[in-house]
């Protein structure tokens, strides 16, 4: 399908250093419509393995959900930063870890309904330390999570957010239950 759509008209109403929401309008084969956009700057998410039977999560107060997750070190880049280094910042940043290495995984748009958010997989190799740096009101902290654990904690709603549960399912870790 090769039809034309053309923005007609983009109103920004909420911007931040990291998002803009707009109202846009569209014209579409079926007439006029308007959607809400959120743009996002990219964002990463790491996978990182201490040892074989570990994986690197991170606790986190997360404000929407108004509790507590277990998730992959993830983050948001700053203006003009490549994603690379926004990965090695947010790795140290949340887990006091640093890396020699890393690799790309994967890239994708985690809610195209709503957002042009990009979001680049990143797997870390020869892991070092550092001094942990949150942002402020960022409420994290590193956990090693056991690989048997995994099950337990999605089955409980612990993990339950999409980039975690997409790198779970890459490394072959999603159990068959899904909830949240």
């Amino acid at each position: 399908m090769a039809e034309h759509i053309e923005l007609l008209r983009s109103q920004t109403f909420y911007r931040s250093a990291k998002v803009a929401l707009t109202l846009d309008r569209f014209a579409t084969p079926d007439g006029e419509i308007e959607r809400p956009v959120a743009h996002h700057a990219p964002t990463v998410a790491l996978i990182v393995r201490p040892d074989p039977e570990h994986l690197l999560c991170v606790r986190q107060y997360r404000y929407p959900l108004q509790r507590w997750t277990v998730e992959v070190p993830a983050g948001t880049s700053d203006p003009g930063e490549t994603v690379e280094h926004a990965a090695r910042r947010e790795l140290g940043e949340e887990t006091g870890y640093t890396c020699e290495r890393l690799v790309e995984r994967l890239r994708f748009n985690p809610s195209v309904g709503i957002c042009d958010e990009l979001m680049v997989v990143f797997e870390a190799f020869e892991l070092g330390s550092t001094a942990r740096d949150p942002d402020q009101g960022e409420l994290v902290s590193p956990e090693l999570v056991a690989l048997a654990d995994i099950p337990a904690l999605v089955a409980a709603g612990e993990i339950c957010d999409g980039k975690t549960l997409l790198v779970l399912s890459l490394l072959g870790l999603l159990p068959e239950m899904r909830s949240c």
